[in-house]
């Protein structure tokens, strides 16, 4: 088959702009950066959550107490998990090692932190403070799950401390 010139241009660019439309951001979304620290110092790693009633969230790896997120515009509860490794002192997991969240839980199952996102985007930090929240005195019981929306455990009642905040 024989094309022309002509053609193969105008296919070309036609296929270039349907590329790079396909590489816009037209979700709606906005780049949100910032900083998270915890009593005074940056988190060293954790995890941030913007969660905005009847959408999804939209999570971040906090990581040397920097995050970069995409999120639509508008008010979020927030919610900031971060963990340290624990040794299971008793128990039938005595000396197995679990990720104990570390943050008070105000700070993410049951958020006060509240932002409101501008269309364009924004810079947002979080200094974080109080007192750590201790392991359990075995440190080998597991927590249960927080209770989701429907009222049901999470993941079959399987143990952990993810603390997400609820809507």
């Amino acid at each position: 088959m024989k094309t022309s010139f002509a053609t193969t241009t105008s296919l070309a660019v036609l296929a270039l702009a349907f590329g790079l439309a396909g590489c816009s951001k037209g979700d709606g979304k906005v780049p949100v950066s910032g900083t998270v620290s915890w009593n005074g110092s940056p988190l060293e790693k954790g995890k941030i959550t913007f969660l905005q009633p009847g959408a999804s969230s939209e999570s971040a790896d906090v990581v040397n107490g920097e995050f970069q997120v995409r999120t639509s515009p508008g008010d979020k509860k927030v919610g900031v998990t971060a963990f340290r490794e624990v040794r299971v002192s008793g128990g039938d997991r005595l000396g197995e090692i679990r990720h104990h969240q570390f943050l008070p839980v105000k700070y993410n199952e049951q958020s006060t932190l509240i932002v409101t996102i501008a269309d364009s985007g924004e810079s947002v930090d979080f200094n974080l403070e109080g007192q750590e929240v201790e392991p359990s005195r075995d440190a080998g019981e597991f927590q249960r799950r927080p209770q989701t929306d429907s009222g049901r455990s999470s993941r079959n009642s399987r143990g952990s401390e993810n603390r997400r905040p609820t809507r």
